[in-house]
């Protein structure tokens, strides 16, 4: 059977009009019909009910529709996969967590090959991983809440670690003491993040019960916009240790050890291992792993 005639089908359950599926396909009618009638002559079943209302699957009709879908997305997959063994450009996607590090490590890789394009795209760290699933990415670069359950597909790699800790205006109060516990953090005004990245989750930890129960100043959409907030004097925050600490550097914000909280996460290398068989990947792979490892030493906390 043909695979345009499975698209045609496709599209005519998708859209429930044969008409409109002829429109959207620049057919006509009749055509459409012919090419649905072959789909069920292959299938030896009848899968649409045909009303002047439009088309419906039958019973048979919805296990055929399934198959095809799928059979289009691993088509979709196999020409990825293709088109990735002969690629010359590597596409990473990082959390927050990478920011710091990505320049050097592009720029560094550009010297040794300049003509390797290298795209970055910054997104929240599951984002990241559906983007990687998807063949929409070839490394992923950041920290994850939550342990990760891929399977043996993938090539992961720990490269450094990051720590989720209180950042307050250098004026702030909470700046001047020497002890400072989850219940002081919470008689503040804080500046949360929503819901997608790790802090959220640090959180979440930290409360054990929905966030109505302390003063929220604001919420940020993105982990930049918070600790710009606290440097703003909005309120405090949880947060990225790695990703703060050029920001404490610059006196933009203080960073505070809370002595009854702690919330340490490795930094995760990823990639699949289908497309470490491109040479170019793979070897972007490994300067990333390696350059990172030495990056991530200097942001490793002392206290």
């Amino acid at each position: 059977m043909r695979i345009r005639y499975m698209e045609t089908f496709e599209e005519a359950v998708e859209e429930g009009s044969l008409l409109a599926a002829a429109k959207n396909m620049g057919m006509s009618v009749s055509t459409i019909s012919l090419h649905i009638n072959s789909v069920e002559k292959f299938f030896n079943a009848k899968l649409l009910d045909r009303t002047v209302k439009g088309v419906k699957l039958t019973r048979e009709g919805e296990i055929a529709y399934n198959s095809i879908v799928a059979i289009f997305e691993h088509l979709k997959r196999t020409k990825r996969a293709i088109k990735n063994l002969s690629t010359r450009t590597v596409k990473v996607c990082i959390g927050c967590v990478g920011v710091p590090i990505i320049a050097d490590i592009q720029m560094g890789y550009r010297n040794i090959m300049p003509d390797i394009d290298i795209k970055v795209k910054l997104s929240g760290e599951y984002t990241c991983l559906d983007l990687l699933k998807q063949g929409e990415a070839n490394i992923v670069l950041a920290t994850f809440p939550t342990p990760l359950n891929l399977d043996d597909s993938f090539t992961i790699e720990e490269i450094g670690h990051d720590e989720f800790v209180l950042i307050v205006p250098p004026s702030h109060e909470i700046a001047k003491r020497k002890v400072v516990t989850i219940k002081d953090v919470l008689s503040y005004p804080m500046v949360t993040i929503n819901k997608g990245y790790g802090s959220s989750y640090s959180m979440d930890e930290i409360l054990n019960s929905p966030r109505g129960n302390h003063v929220i100043e604001c919420s940020a959409n993105d982990i930049f916009s918070q600790i710009y907030g606290v440097s703003s004097g909005l309120g405090t925050a949880i947060t990225s240790y790695v990703l703060s600490k050029k920001y404490e550097e610059g006196n933009l914000v203080k960073i505070v050890k809370i002595i009854d909280f702690q919330d340490k996460r490795p930094i995760y290398a990823i990639t699949k291992k289908k497309d470490l068989e491109n040479n170019v990947i793979k070897d972007f792979y490994d300067y990333l792993t390696g350059r990172g490892r030495e990056l991530l030493e200097r942001y490793r906390r002392k206290n």
